[in-house]
């Protein structure tokens, strides 16, 4: 009995020992795919006249305010040779010469472009389980189906549409920042390097 204890307890022990052992190689390995892909990221070749994005314009036409999240940084992000100081940005994602780009505007301008690494599809149910919803009262159920009957019927130049749903996940990878944005059905991810 006693010999079947120990047994165990031993081979408990490696298991934990092998798996450790796994654990580490792999944050190894992805630390290392953190590097290839920041050494493979380019900084803009172009630049905004005057910094302005001249789609903006046009959104504000479609939307009664902002659609792109503001996103609040305290900590300086480096990429490759500019550095992005601590404050309040509107994050846009744009697409450019073939490549997706994460504007960050301030008043309106363009102050900062970084390449996009990897878009993916925001799956369905995500903003629901980011963004939990009470059940509407009955004067909030009136008023939404007053104003979506007005918006539908009456002038095309009355309505506007919804502004997409956005998140940002921003992560420690050892000395890199990987932020996540999720805009609409799309989520983007941008690599930082850290101020060190």
């Amino acid at each position: 009995m006693a010999n079947s204890k120990i047994k165990i307890v031993t081979l408990a022990l490696i298991l934990t020992i092998f798996l450790n052992i796994g654990i580490s190689f792999a944050e190894e390995n992805y630390s290392n795919d953190y590097e290839k892909i920041y050494s493979s990221l380019e900084e803009a070749d172009f630049d905004y006249i005057f910094g302005i994005d001249p789609y903006q314009a046009d959104e504000y036409t479609v939307y009664m305010r902002s659609p792109y999240p503001l996103f609040r940084t305290g900590v300086n992000l480096i990429f490759k040779s500019k550095t992005i100081p601590p404050g309040y940005y509107l994050l846009t994602p744009r697409e450019k010469n073939g490549k997706t780009w994460i504007l960050f505007k301030e008043n309106g301008r363009v102050s900062y472009m970084v390449p996009v690494y990897k878009e993916d599809v925001v799956y369905e149910g995500f903003y629901e389980e980011k963004f939990p919803r009470k059940k509407p009262t009955l004067f909030e159920n009136i008023r939404k189906k007053t104003m979506d009957f007005i918006g539908t019927k009456w002038g095309k130049k009355n309505q506007r549409t919804p502004i997409p749903e956005a998140y940002i996940e921003f992560n420690d990878a050892g000395e890199y920042w990987d932020m996540i944005l999720y805009y609409g059905m799309k989520k983007y991810y941008v690599l930082f390097k850290k101020d060190m």
